[in-house]
């Protein structure tokens, strides 16, 4: 067979044709990617590699999680929202699949600092700051009450250069699958725009309220997914967790009145603009896959087996119908051993062989994965690929 790009790659595992060699899809959060281009692999690009360094050592000497928040903060400049070099890295490290975001680097529109602490603002008016770990946490919903429900007011994005970091990573990588990271109508808009909290008794105290609300929003994301696409996206990610472990966030009934009309409208709208459906969610899945095979949604991204989630199972009821990109198990993987994270990589490759499956971690690689364990997966991916490559 000859050699595929890794669109053309990712678009037939996704239908379970033939492919040149398995599709990879490694997923890096800034801090790990930072410390990866320090301590296991450097990349070509030397301000990459430089600013890695000094992050990293910055970040350790000064206590890692117990570091000082400029400290804490600085390798954020890897992450998606920012310049996207973690994500950039990976495809460096073999990934199939580029994870970017519209809005980059303008994600975070404001910078203060409030109290002692430092406050970014995001394009949607969110304030966040960091807490005690690496990530800035929602600490100002912009929907409070019924009467900001009402009145919010959703930013415009209609300017080309909110789309120049899919332009600029079509350029680097033109083979490569590049997939729009865009937040669907439940998790970003409870967890960052109202918190949990507000949200979910908002949905009971105020249902059509929310439903006007919830329209509006899928409407926005419905004109930013084809301007995604045009700039040179080939897939769009779909981000809205749905579950927790062994249950769902919401009931059944609750998620298919508040989250799913809205889920397939952006389906439909990403299909509409050419482009491959992945749907990001963590948590336990298994009473939502029916309604992502009658979606069209293309790839499941996650799949994680401390949910509750039975790949196996997944695969013979629904490999045929639906894509799952998973396998790689970075939650229960910081625990393993590198010979038993092997086994189990091996394992699940084996398991996905001829069904809609793509290898990848099920979620965002930590910097907290020991560096031994992080080459088993490398080493074990390149494994496979070789072996299938050379069958």
């Amino acid at each position: 067979m000859e050699t595929m790009t890794s669109i053309e790659r990712v678009r037939a595992a996704a239908r379970a044709l033939p492919v040149d060699r398995p599709p990879f899809f490694l997923w890096l959060n800034a801090h790990a990617g930072a410390r990866l281009m320090s301590g296991l692999r450097p990349s070509p690009h030397r301000l990459w590699n430089a600013a890695a360094r000094w992050f990293w050592k910055r970040f350790c000497r000064s206590g890692g999680q117990n570091a000082s928040e400029l400290e804490r903060l600085a390798p954020l400049l890897f992450d998606i929202h920012t310049f996207n070099w973690a994500n950039l890295y990976a495809v460096e490290l073999g990934s199939d699949i580029l994870m970017a975001a519209q809005a980059t680097p303008w994600w975070y529109a404001r910078f203060l600092r409030r109290d002692g602490r430092l406050m970014m603002r995001d394009y949607f008016g969110v304030e966040r700051a960091l807490g005690n770990g690496i990530y800035p946490d929602m600490v100002g919903p912009v929907v409070r009450d019924r009467e900001s429900l009402r009145n919010y007011r959703l930013p415009d994005l209609r300017h080309p250069r909110y789309y120049d970091v899919f332009r600029r990573a079509r350029r680097l990588y033109p083979g490569t699958a590049i997939a729009a990271e865009v937040w669907g109508p439940q998790d970003f808009t409870a967890t960052s725009m109202f918190g949990m909290e507000r949200f979910m008794t908002m949905l009971v105290d105020y249902p059509e309220d929310m439903r006007v609300f919830l329209k509006r929003w899928t409407d926005w994301w419905c004109d930013v997914i084809p301007r995604c696409v045009d700039a040179g996206a080939d897939t769009i990610a779909i981000y809205d967790d749905y579950g927790y472990d062994h249950r769902t966030l919401v009931s059944m009934k609750m998620w298919r009145e508040f989250s799913w009309p809205y889920l397939r409208r952006y389906v439909d709208a990403a299909k509409e603009a050419g482009a491959l459906v992945m749907l990001h969610s963590c948590g336990y899945q298994k009473p939502l896959l029916p309604y992502y095979v009658e979606a069209g949604i293309d790839l499941l991204q996650s799949y994680q087996p401390k949910a509750g989630n039975d790949l196996e199972w997944a695969l013979a009821e629904y490999g045929d119908r639906l894509g799952f990109i998973t396998g790689i198990d970075i939650q229960r993987g910081e625990a393993m051993s590198p010979d038993e994270l092997r086994a189990e990589i091996l394992r699940n490759a084996e398991l996905g062989r001829g069904k809609r499956f793509i290898l990848g971690t099920t979620h965002e690689l930590q910097y907290t994965m020991p560096l031994a364990n992080v080459s088993a997966i490398l080493s074990t991916v390149r494994e496979i690929i070789n072996k299938e490559a050379g069958g």
